[in-house]
């Protein structure tokens, strides 16, 4: 069954698309150690989605908006060279298959067709299933041995990621409440959010603007969006999809949000930098859901509510070597020194310093620009050769949008008391599993946790309980 008509339009300019492109080769060919003319030619592979109309075409559709972003989705049966065949559908083609399927409970994807017990699952619950669906028919379509194992069949099931009873949920009144972060991960969040009852008002604060290859895994972008502050694009899409919610997107740092705010009951932080995490938790937010990616390996999500004797975001993303190391890298690619990354975006000095080693560049371009983002643009250039390019090399889009749906997963459970753990790591190739789940203690060189005052500054702004702000 054709699924065009109900998939969204990306609309990609030719130089979007050749980034985003780039970017997808890259992470390709870092990631199994292959030059990346090889990657793009592997990616360059042609998956014909195929499903029965109902529920399976629905979450058919889902896994198809995830694959689109790496790969070539077909609708013609003769160009496949892999056909996903979803539910009971017939097969359309003659190139080999996969099979999925999906329940109220779980889902399975493998070579074989399965057929599992029925019922229609919670919308979030077949978001989390479809980041599956797309990284078992990717490994499958790409063809390379050297990619993260895929288990065949592979499970995925409703009780280890730790969903409740979803349709019981009463509302969920998130007034007082800050996305941090309007990246890809962050597009990840908000899509999940959508399937859940919520209500009042959420900011949404980053400081940078679109760039030329975040389309690619940001679900809600356009290349129309490229320029456009993050967290604008990011509301003014999404907010259609929340008739009772207003998002409010606002252009600045976490740092000064808060400093505005005095105190931040909840801080849903999507950035992808440890340092940054660290910033955010020396402004002490009540509560912290936190979702992050390691490049396509593995996904962490964190969560704690003040006070807590346990990790706090900067125990769990304390200082490490490796860190340095990468910054290092980029302030040595761009003429800089490794002071100069400490200001976060590049001001109108910085650019100039830039220039004087990027001759080719208009500084006016750079102002506002994330260091991290700009080394990034360079080396997918090639105008910068590292061996620390590949930490700062960008995750397929389905790991960016199953660490978004884990973050939204992790919110309903803290708001319902069901999250005891604060840490969890999940392999995205693979189901996640709920043993793998943590209650980590604080890091003895935390670098909030072991200040003198920190159960001080934490009672005097959160007392002894601590619940997000109701309207």
């Amino acid at each position: 069954m054709d699924l065009e008509p109900e998939r969204r339009t990306l609309g990609k300019a030719d130089g979007v698309a050749v980034s985003a492109r780039a970017d997808n080769a890259r992470m390709l060919a870092s990631l199994v150690g292959m030059d990346e003319d090889e990657a793009a030619e592997r990616l360059h592979c042609r998956i014909l989605v195929t499903a029965e109309p109902g529920a399976a075409k629905t979450w058919a559709v889902s896994i198809a908006e995830l694959l689109e972003r790496t790969v070539i989705v077909t609708d013609s049966p003769t160009e496949a060279d892999l056909e996903l065949v979803v539910g009971n559908a017939a097969a359309r083609s003659h190139a080999p298959r996969l099979f999925a399927a999906i329940d109220a409970k779980s889902a399975v994807i493998a070579s074989k067709p399965t057929m599992l017990s029925g019922g229609r699952p919670h919308p979030l619950l077949a978001m989390v299933f479809a980041c599956a669906a797309a990284a078992a028919t990717l490994r499958a379509a790409i063809g390379e041995p050297r990619l993260p194992a895929v288990p065949d069949p592979l499970y995925v099931r409703a009780a280890d990621i730790g969903l409740p009873e979803l349709p019981a949920i009463a509302s969920i009144d998130l007034t007082g409440a800050v996305l941090v972060g309007a990246g890809a991960v962050a597009h990840g969040f908000m899509r999940a959010l959508r399937y859940l009852p919520v209500r009042g008002k959420l900011d949404i604060v980053d400081p940078k603007t679109v760039g030329p290859s975040n389309p690619n895994r940001c679900l809600y972008l356009t290349d129309e969006d490229v320029g456009a502050p993050k967290a604008e694009a990011l509301a003014r899409h999404a907010a259609k999809e929340f008739p009772d919610l207003v998002l409010r997107p606002l252009v600045m740092d976490f740092k000064t949000y808060a400093t505005r705010q005095g105190k931040v009951p909840l801080a849903v932080t999507t950035v992808d930098s440890r340092r940054v995490r660290r910033q955010i938790q020396m402004c002490v937010p009540g509560r912290v859901v936190d979702a992050s990616t390691t490049d396509v390996r593995a996904v962490v999500v964190h969560s704690h509510v003040q006070p807590t004797d346990h990790a706090c975001l900067a125990c769990t993303y304390r200082h490490v070597v490796d860190e340095e190391a990468r910054e290092r890298s980029i302030a040595a690619g761009l003429g800089l020194e490794l002071n100069d990354l400490k200001k976060g975006l590049i001001d109108a000095d910085m650019a100039k310093k830039i220039v004087a080693t990027h001759t080719e560049i208009d500084p006016g371009s750079l102002v506002g620009k994330a260091f991290d983002t700009l080394f990034r643009e360079l080396c997918g250039a090639q105008a910068l050769h590292t061996t620390e390019g590949r930490q700062t090399l960008t995750p397929f889009a389905f790991v960016s949008n199953l660490a978004g749906a884990l973050a939204a997963v992790e919110l309903v459970r803290q708001e319902l008391g069901q999250a005891p753990t604060n840490y969890w790591q999940v392999d995205p190739w693979r189901s996640p599993l709920a043993r793998l789940r943590q209650r980590r203690p604080r890091a003895s060189d935390c670098q909030f946790c072991s200040r003198p005052d920190a159960a001080d500054v934490v009672h005097d702004l959160w007392g002894s309980q601590h619940s997000v702000a109701r309207a």
